[in-house]
């Protein structure tokens, strides 16, 4: 008689292989976990961010500025610091390159708020309040003259009431001048602030790609080539040409795109063929749950905790969000720093290419 054997949890049902519930439990706890970090890594620098590292010039009569550096402490609330400069020209000269969020000028009757929406949402809302708080100095100092006016006629015996008289009938208004605005198809900056997410996944994506499905190392390095000129070119031309999210110079726009590229799909090639599926790992894992994060796409990078803003203008998305901004909206501030980084990066990725490559050699001659 024959013995047909039990079939396992792991054996064929019904036509189809299955998985054991072991690897099936492993596989969800995994996956939680994975998911539990990636929103930690999103929320938790976002939930603890902190408003620092702004700082506002203040110039104009210096008996004014003194009373306003006093009244503020030199501090406009732990939002920003407050820096004395010599004039209004030193004043726009330093907004214009990204030393300063804004800038107060102090001119008696008239004084005059600097702004740069271009810098972002929050720093704009932190001028706002400046100009707020300018406004009712001015209105103070105002009534308050006119109150000592009214005392000293009393004293003199003239009518308080002819000095009331003489009170403007329209208040002296704070002037706001907006010295870098986003451009007119993109006014509140949304566009500028919503790019870098999709910038980046596709960079990954087509990392993936490339790193799967072209075999070889000299033409996944053409690939990557491909990819930056090419694609660069078509999200410029969307960018700049057609949105005008990025109104900057055409061609430096393309390379900064295209070197951000090249730099995200390269590193996930170039760990694909030094390192194979742990490599892909390796660089997902940078990628989102650290470069990402740490981008600070919608808020100034300074305001992330611990010092992940920092760590994160060292990394691709971060040094490109920054990068395109200034190249876009401040050409006088240095944008040295960022296309070292994006340099660096690409040139790990054509590193562990070449890693990959005398690897793959290597082990055919041990064959």
């Amino acid at each position: 008689e024959m013995v047909v054997p039990e079939q396992s949890e792991t054996a064929v049902t019904s036509g189809r292989a299955t998985s054991g519930w072991g690897r099936v439990t492993w596989i969800v706890v995994l996956l939680s976990g994975a998911l539990s970090l990636l929103m930690i890594t999103f929320a938790w620098p976002s939930s603890r961010a902190e408003m620092s590292g702004q700082t506002i010039a203040v110039t104009g009569e210096a008996d004014l500025v003194d009373q306003f550096m006093s009244s503020a402490g030199g501090n406009l609330d732990g939002i920003a610091d407050l820096e004395r400069v010599d004039d209004r020209d030193a004043a726009v000269r330093g907004v214009r390159e990204r030393n300063f969020i804004g800038a107060v000028v102090l001119v008696n009757g008239a004084p005059e708020v600097l702004t740069a929406s271009a810098n972002g949402q929050v720093p704009a809302a932190v001028m706002t309040e400046v100009s707020s708080r300018v406004q009712t100095m001015l209105d103070t100092q105002i009534y308050a003259g006119i109150r000592t006016g009214i005392a000293s006629a009393a004293g003199r015996g003239v009518d308080p009431a002819a000095v009331a008289g003489q009170m403007p009938e329209v208040l002296p208004q704070v002037t706001v001048t907006d010295l870098v605005p986003y451009s007119e198809d993109d006014a509140s900056g949304a566009g500028a602030t919503a790019a870098g997410i999709p910038l980046t996944v596709g960079a990954l994506l087509a990392g993936l790609t490339i790193a799967y499905l072209v075999k070889g190392v000299w033409r996944k390095a053409a690939a990557v080539l491909g990819l930056g000129v090419g694609g660069g070119l078509l999200l410029t031309l969307i960018l700049d040409t057609w949105l005008t999210v990025y109104p900057g110079s055409f061609g430096i726009l393309w390379l900064a795109l295209g070197l951000s590229l090249m730099a995200t799909s390269g590193l996930f090639a170039g760990l694909h063929s030094a390192f194979g599926g742990v490599g892909i790992g390796i660089a997902a894992g940078i990628t989102l749950f650290a470069a990402m994060p740490w981008a600070a796409f919608a808020i100034p990078y300074k305001f992330l905790p611990a010092g992940l803003g920092y760590i994160g203008q060292c990394l691709i998305p971060g040094s490109t969000t920054t990068l395109v901004r200034v190249l876009s909206y401040f050409p006088d501030a240095s944008t040295a720093g960022q296309w070292c980084v994006l340099c660096a990066w690409v040139l790990v990725g054509a590193t562990l290419l070449i890693f990959g490559r005398r690897s793959s050699v290597r082990a055919r001659e041990d064959v």
